[in-house]
């Protein structure tokens, strides 16, 4: 059995929550604050036995402020279904009132808190049960002196189905929900009998009667040799005449000691150890090592509970479980319990965690438009070969992207250098504004953009590749005469299936022209760029390093400088890059392009150099403008960015950045003293 859909109304920050489908297993992240926790809380209140009744009866604190009040009569609820549950005979038989759907088998369970009928009648609510709040007037016929609710107005109860009148409040001692929190001290549990899962564990699986009888016959006959030992008369003596000093002789009290000797004693007094040996308890080891020995115990008993003919089948949500583990322990660890246990819910920041979640098991959580959302990735969303190349490439430094407020994916290393020191340039540090920039490796963009987009976890994203414009042959390599415009029609494809097909139709004609010998782009190859921007997938016109040539020619030869001392090789490449200003020729680029890529210098390391000195760049906007022959004092927007050509849409990309996270466009418009921005760079 498994939980397939959440969704919660009203409870604390979830105005209306919904999960669907939810996974199973399921390892739910999001930024700070987003309310997993509150999360785990609101499906304690509908299936956690362990949670006292009281606690199930909410406070103002527990009311999503943005709606009625507990005064207004507000309801909160928290709906569940549960499913895979077709071949259990006793589920079937437990959940038999709350079915809503046999196929798939599915029984809905929902925690309802609400006002009473009688105190919505004395506060005077309407038809639809809203209650008039504090200071309004009375509606004609609405009850004197009628007066804000308060909890003790309200009801709670669990019901199966549609029918509230369909209470199943004990159906969360089949259907059960274990959490471990995350502020928890797993040594001081550990060494507590009353709190440690060994001590459930040894009850759920005792030792032999034969062996308990024979262990405390042998126990009574040791407490016996102690109990006389002389020191121990001697203290109980002394205790008896202090307190007859104390209190008198009235008072009746003949103390004696004798040591624990009963059953439950015997299970209590069984400790742990870490070694073979039996010298190490676990107050000796690490916090890590304490956190993963409690993991395993309350697991191994959650199974055998799973075994018993009762067969409670708890689902053990674990809050932040990387606390106190190793990286490299974390991923082992969560990477073998997330392919063999399917009731369980993880809780997460941990990146090296999220790289070993199967795509499938993730709900990413996120704030849109003031409200709390949640997506999970669709079990049918990717091709299976889609899914294992995602889930390889979503290593530690990767994960991040799901954890971001925004993402670029960018072909590779050279552009996860270089886009970084640009925006800071622009003044824009993408760190400090939740933007990461991930690199594909590749061009195969569009699984990601299935992943990211809106059938998907639905996330705020941009895409950079290169134009890659050829002249290869028509009829063998037409998706090569386009690169860029071939891959931005992939992912059109997935973002915006109708514009994709116009898209496509104008792409076929422009392939059927010859690339100018000038360098220039094909006729109405401008059009798409701006089209795909419009769906924020930027399409340069060659190579990164060729098209960035215009605007950063001195600090792509200062790097070169840096790396390759001959001066001959030095003057060389400032002849290639000067070549390279205007529109460029096949060779032309040819000659930047095999000078940065030669062994002694390569793309990575090139463009690592040349970020340093991007970043520097204090006049980018002064620069921008002159490139574009603006005379004017007015902002550059968009399109005029788009028709730089070259460095055009990766500058247009910097814009958009700009607007989002500034509140201003990359190119301000020009005051008596520089740009009209407080966040303008210096220099510009």
């Amino acid at each position: 059995m498994q939980l397939s859909r959440v969704r919660v109304r009203n409870y604390r920050n979830f105005e209306d929550l919904t999960i669907d489908p939810f996974p199973s297993p399921a390892v739910i992240v999001g930024e700070n604050g987003i309310g997993k926790s509150n999360l785990l809380q609101a499906l304690r209140l509908i299936l956690d036995p362990d949670l006292l009744d009281r606690h199930r009866v909410l406070g103002a604190d527990d009311v999503h402020d943005h709606g009625p009040t507990l005064a207004e009569g507000v309801e909160v609820s928290v709906e569940i279904e549960l499913s895979g549950f077709d071949e259990d005979l006793d589920a079937r038989s437990v959940l038999d009132g709350a079915v809503v759907s046999l196929d798939p088998l599915t029984a809905r369970l929902t925690y309802l808190f609400r006002p009473r009928k009688r105190a919505l009648e004395a506060a005077g609510a309407d038809d639809a049960g809203a209650v008039p709040a504090s200071g309004d007037q009375p509606d004609e016929g609405t009850q004197a002196g009628a007066c804000a609710l308060t909890a003790a107005d309200y009801e709670w109860t669990i019901f199966g189905g549609t029918d509230p009148g369909n209470s199943m409040r004990d159906v969360k001692r089949y259907a059960a929900f274990s959490v471990l929190p995350a502020l928890r001290d797993t040594e001081k549990d550990l060494a507590r009998s009353d709190r440690s899962p060994l001590t459930r564990l040894l009850r759920e699986l005792p030792p032999t009667q034969d062996n308990l009888d024979a262990t405390l016959k042998a126990m009574q006959q040791a407490r016996g040799r102690l109990a006389h030992d002389t020191n121990v008369q001697h203290l109980t003596d002394a205790l008896a005449r202090r307190i007859t000093a104390l209190a008198g002789p009235r008072l009746g009290i003949i103390p004696s000691l004798d040591f624990a000797g009963r059953e439950e004693d015997l299970l209590r007094s069984v400790q742990l150890y870490i070694d073979a040996a039996r010298t190490r308890s676990v107050d000796r080891s690490s916090t890590g090592m304490a956190n993963v020995l409690y993991l395993a115990l309350l697991l191994e008993r959650l199974e055998l509970r799973r075994r018993t003919p009762e067969g409670e089948d708890t689902l053990l949500a674990v809050e932040e479980p990387e606390a106190h583990l190793h990286p490299t322990l974390q991923r082992h660890l969560f990477f073998h319990l997330l392919r063999h246990l399917d009731r369980l819910m993880l809780t997460t920041h941990s990146p090296h965690i999220a790289a070993v979640t199967p795509l499938t098991s993730l709900v990413l959580m996120y704030e849109e438009d003031g409200a709390v959302q949640a997506r999970a990735v669709p079990p049918a969303l990717l091709e299976e070969r889609e899914r294992k190349d995602l889930e390889r490439y979503l290593n530690v430094s990767r994960a991040e992207i799901l954890f971001a407020r925004g993402i670029i994916l960018v072909e590779g290393i050279a552009e996860a250098y270089l886009v970084p020191a640009l925006a800071k340039a622009a003044g824009l540090e993408l760190d400090a504004h939740g933007i990461v920039v991930a690199s594909v490796e590749g061009t195969a963009f569009g699984p990601y953009a299935r992943l990211l987009g809106p059938q998907g976890l639905n996330r705020l994203f941009w895409i950079l590749t290169d134009g890659d414009q050829t002249d290869l042959d028509l009829q063998r390599f037409p998706h090569l005469r386009e690169g860029g415009l071939t891959r931005a029609a992939d992912v059109l494809d997935v973002l915006a299936p109708r514009p994709a097909t116009a898209f496509r139709r104008t792409l076929e004609d422009i392939r059927e022209l010859p690339l100018p010998e000038d360098g220039c782009p094909r006729t109405g190859r401008s059009s798409l760029v701006s089209t795909a921007v419009q769906h924020r997938v930027f399409v340069g016109e060659h190579t990164l390093e060729v098209d960035l040539a215009p605007l950063f020619h001195d600090e792509m030869q200062s790097a070169f400088d840096e790396l390759v001392p001959g001066a001959v090789a030095r003057s060389n490449f400032a002849d290639a890059v000067k070549g390279a200003l205007d529109t460029t020729t096949a060779d032309q680029r040819l000659a930047v392009l095999s000078r940065i890529e030669k062994e002694e210098v390569s793309k990575g390391r090139y463009a690592q150099r040349l970020a340093a000195h991007v970043e520097a760049v204090e006049d980018l906007p002064a620069r921008i403008r002159r490139l574009a022959g603006s005379q004017s004092d007015a902002p550059l927007s968009e399109n005029d960015l788009l028709q730089l050509g070259r460095c055009g849409a990766l500058l247009a990309l910097i814009n958009q950045l700009c607007q989002l996270c500034l509140d201003r466009p990359l190119v301000a418009k020009l005051g008596p003293d520089g740009p009209q921005s407080a966040d303008a760079p210096v220099g510009a």
